[in-house]
């Protein structure tokens, strides 16, 4: 097992490059080249990755801020660590303090060492497989256990995102018999569990694998479970090849019946239950006679999904109009798929909390799927914030199948267009978790194409993203 110390001392140092940039004087809301979220997040990552291939130049790593090629490698990795440079976002934006960074290492599946850093706090949480987990705050170490249930009639603390507080997490709340809410942010909500401090921590909506792994491993070695839910089984990592998505979870020191009790169905709501096939009834592929591909010979093209994404106002819907209208005009069979019209139909019943706009994504890219499966070239126009999202919808379709399009404007170039008002009525707090005013957009790692709307026009843009698409023919 690698030295835990030094690990530690690894984290510390990345948080001290983090919090030389938390110190400035900054207004910051998107996660574009040159933001200072984007500057810690880097900064910390290279120390990250600088100090553990001198300590272990053995185990490979993966972090939010991998390459592709890293990302695909994954699959072939018994052991590796996993990290999260700078989790907590929005906490950061907020300088609440509450951001922490994340180094775990991984081994057949499973979290066997964490250390969870709170650089603005000078708080670090570590535990290790067997050894147990402890707690470092003013120079003094002490070690952390779960504590037990609380017993009938007692008040459940409860665990509860100070950014992400869903619509599922409060209809979970009601039905506990007695419940006090702790809010938090990042990866300390698994801590406090791990630490005693709360009794309960569902999370009942998306996460990343990097987001949990350093947490899950210090909260298992003081004595916890990190349960994916409904099926209570243990969370594992690095899975499934086609997303880095965590199922829904519980963070408990043991099952209780008062949570636990009756919940086999998946509740409404975006739900990341990964099994073989995602459905509660037996279903077999209908093999039909009419193929993607006869449907394909007879529109005499090849389908696929070219999915812009970008903040609001950056130039997406504009673009995919003009787009959709060059290649109708040369014979194409095409379909645009909107972010505003999808939402008066297929996804009515979503409302706007991270978790809707998450399943919002995941229904918009199964369509597409679908669509292209019709034959179709299809194109979507959505501001699609979280990386994870369009990775997931990406996984749908084959290789080159799936053409990322990043419409890149500044931020103070689309607060001018404003073509809707939003940006004003979110400044005045009229719209709450509005992306690019206080909800992060990560930006793509490696789209196909990027489109800078504030350097060129849509004629150019359009010329050269149809030249792209089209080289084929």
């Amino acid at each position: 097992m690698p030295d835990l110390q030094a690990i530690i001392e690894i984290a510390r140092q990345a948080g001290e490059k983090i919090m030389a940039i938390y110190a400035q004087d900054f207004a910051v809301y998107d996660k574009s080249d040159s933001s200072p979220l984007t500057e810690a997040d880097l900064a910390s990552h290279h120390c990250i990755i600088e100090g553990l291939k001198k300590l272990t130049p053995e185990i490979p790593i993966l972090s939010e801020e991998s390459s592709k090629s890293d990302i695909d490698d994954r699959m072939s990795w018994s052991c590796y660590w996993l990290i999260d440079p700078l989790d907590g976002t929005k906490e950061f934006i907020k300088k609440n303090g509450e951001f922490t960074v994340n180094i775990a290492l991984i081994d057949n599946h499973k979290p066997v060492l964490g250390v969870v850093h709170v650089p603005a706090k000078g708080v670090t949480y570590y535990g290790e497989c067997g050894q147990g987990a402890f707690k470092t705050e003013g120079g003094v170490t002490q070690p952390i256990k779960v504590k037990a249930l609380p017993s009938e009639g007692e008040t459940w603390q409860v665990v509860g995102s100070r950014s992400h507080q869903s619509d599922e997490f409060r209809e979970f709340i009601d039905t506990l018999p007695n419940a006090e809410i702790v809010s938090m942010g990042s990866s300390l909500k698994l801590c406090l569990v791990a630490e005693g401090e709360a009794d309960l921590y569902p999370r009942l909506g998306p996460t990343s694998e990097w987001d949990t792994a350093a947490a899950q491993a210090v909260v298992e070695a003081a004595g916890g479970l990190v349960l994916a839910f409904p099926s209570l089984e243990p969370m594992r990592y690095n899975t499934r090849s086609d997303t880095l998505l965590n199922p829904w979870f519980m963070v408990c020191a043991a099952v209780s019946e008062v949570w636990a009790s009756g919940r086999t169905h998946q509740p409404k709501g975006a739900q990341y239950e990964f099994r073989d096939h995602d459905s509660q009834a037996q279903v077999v592929w209908n093999h039909t006679s009419v193929t993607p591909e006869v449907r394909a010979k007879q529109k005499n093209q090849h389908p696929r999904c070219i999915w812009f994404t970008g903040l609001s106002g950056s130039g997406k819907s504009t673009l995919a109009n003009a787009l959709e209208k060059a290649l109708v005009e040369k014979g194409y069979h095409t379909m645009l798929l909107d972010g505003d019209n999808v939402r008066h139909g297929l996804c009515k019943d979503l409302g706007m909390s991270e978790a809707d706009r998450t399943e919002n994504i995941r229904r918009v890219g199964e369509l597409a799927k679908l669509m292209t499966e019709a034959g179709l070239i299809v194109i979507t126009a959505f501001i699609s914030p979280f990386r994870a999202d369009r990775e997931a919808a990406r996984a749908l379709f084959d290789d080159g199948d799936f053409i990322e399009v990043y419409v890149e404007a500044p931020l103070e170039v689309c607060e001018q267009r404003d073509p809707k008002g939003l940006y004003e009525r979110a400044r005045k707090g009229e719209i709450r978790d509005f992306t690019g005013v206080d909800s992060p957009y990560q930006k793509p790692v490696i789209p196909e194409i990027i489109a800078n709307t504030s350097k060129y026009d849509v004629i150019s843009i359009i010329k050269n993203i149809y030249r792209a698409i089209t080289s084929e023919y």
